[in-house]
C-alpha cells in the first residue's frame, strides 16, 4: 500500500478507572472493578468507576463542565491526551466519535416525569401537557450522545470533517474506519478518533440486569478512549513516532477479543473494541484483527500491527507511553 494510503497510529489517549495509562496497570496485575456501595441491593454490584475526570487542562471555561453528561467529560478527556501528539494547526483534524446511548440526568427531568403519570401509568394527555410543559428545554443539549462531539470539537478546536455513531462497540470500530478513510481519501490530514459510554449509575446497572433477562452479566465499566491517526507519509514529514499501523482489511491477522479488559476495565460498551485497539500499543509485536457485531449487523473490525520498530514497543521497557 502507498505511504499516503497507510494509517498510522501516532498518539493515544485513555480516561479510564486504572487512569490514564491502564494498559501499565493491568501489565502489572491491576483491577478497577471493585463492589459499589450504591449497587449493594441490586443482583450484581460491582463496577469500575472513574474517580475523577480532570479536564481542567482542556476546558475553555470551567463552568462549560456542567454542561456534559458524563460520556461527554470521559471522552474530552481521552481526547484531550491524545491530542497533545499533534503539533499545528487542529482546524482541519477530522473528528470520529462513537458514543453510547443517550445518558440519564442528573434528575432536572423528574418534575416532568412524575407529571407524565396518572395513577402510576404513563398518561398520553399528560405527556403533551404537563409533562411537556415541565420538561427543560435545553436538557437534551447536554444528553444527546452527539454533544460529546460538540464538546471536543470547541474545547480542542477540532474542527474538521466529523461524524458521531451511537451504540455499542461497533460505534468505535465505525467511527476509526471513517476516520481511516477520510485520510486515505484526501479529506482529512489527520483525525482524532474518539470513543466513550458509562454505564456503571444504579439505573444504568438496572438496565442491564433487565435486558439480561435472568442471565449474568459483565462488570459494567466507563471510559473514554481516543486514537490520533494519519498517513505514513503525514508521520514521516512530521517526525511523529509511529505507535501501530492500521488497516480495514483482515488479511491474515489473529482474532483478538474485544473483551480481555472486562475484568480490570468493566465492559465499557461502547468504548470497548476501540479500546481493545488502543491497549494493543505498548505490549509488544501483535498482528491481530478486532472486530465487533450488533445483533442482525455485519460485523466491523480492523486490523491492528505492532512491530519492534514502532516507538511505543522500543520504549516500553523504559517507561514509554504505557510501559
Amino acid at each position: 500500500m502507498r505511504e499516503n494510503h497507510t494509517i498510522v497510529v501516532t498518539g493515544v489517549g485513555f480516561c479510564t478507572a486504572l487512569g490514564n495509562e491502564p494498559g501499565a496497570a493491568m501489565r502489572r496485575g491491576e483491577s478497577a472493578v471493585v463492589e459499589q456501595e450504591d449497587l449493594l441491593r441490586l443482583p450484581h454490584n460491582c463496577a469500575a468507576r472513574v474517580a475523577k475526570v480532570d479536564l481542567r487542562p482542556w476546558l475553555k471555561r470551567r463552568k462549560d463542565r456542567k454542561l456534559m453528561a458524563r460520556p461527554a467529560q470521559l471522552a474530552l478527556d481521552a481526547a484531550g491526551h491524545a491530542l497533545t501528539a499533534w503539533e499545528g494547526p487542529t482546524d482541519n483534524i477530522g473528528l470520529y466519535l462513537g458514543v453510547g446511548r443517550e445518558p440519564g440526568d442528573d434528575g432536572e427531568s423528574e418534575p416532568a416525569l412524575v407529571a407524565a403519570q396518572v395513577e402510576r401509568k404513563l398518561d398520553e394527555e399528560a405527556v403533551a401537557g404537563r409533562c411537556r410543559d415541565l420538561y427543560p428545554p435545553l436538557l437534551p443539549l447536554k444528553t444527546l450522545p452527539n454533544m460529546a462531539l460538540a464538546h471536543i470539537s470547541i474545547h480542542l478546536d477540532v474542527r474538521g470533517e466529523n461524524g458521531a455513531w451511537s451504540g455499542g462497540s461497533v460505534s468505535g470500530l465505525t467511527a476509526l474506519r471513517a476516520g481511516m478513510w477520510s485520510i486515505r481519501e484526501g479529506r482529512s490530514p489527520a483525525a482524532l478518533v474518539v470513543a466513550a459510554d458509562s454505564w456503571v449509575s444504579v439505573g444504568a446497572v438496572r438496565d442491564l440486569l433487565r435486558m439480561a433477562e435472568g442471565q449474568s452479566i459483565s462488570s459494567p465499566g466507563e471510559a473514554g478512549v481516543a486514537i490520533l491517526i494519519e498517513s505514513a507519509e503525514s508521520a514521516r514529514i512530521r517526525g511523529a513516532p509511529v505507535l501501530a499501523t492500521l488497516d480495514t482489511e483482515r488479511l491474515q491477522a489473529a482474532a483478538l477479543s474485544p473483551g480481555a479488559h472486562f475484568s480490570a476495565l468493566g465492559q465499557c460498551h461502547a468504548a470497548d473494541a476501540l479500546m481493545s485497539v488502543a491497549l494493543q500499543i505498548g505490549t509488544g509485536p501483535v498482528d491481530g484483527w478486532v472486530e465487533a457485531h450488533e445483533s442482525e449487523q455485519p460485523a466491523v473490525g480492523v486490523r491492528v500491527e505492532i512491530s519492534g520498530d514502532n516507538a511505543c514497543y522500543s520504549r516500553a521497557s523504559k517507561g514509554g507511553p504505557n510501559g
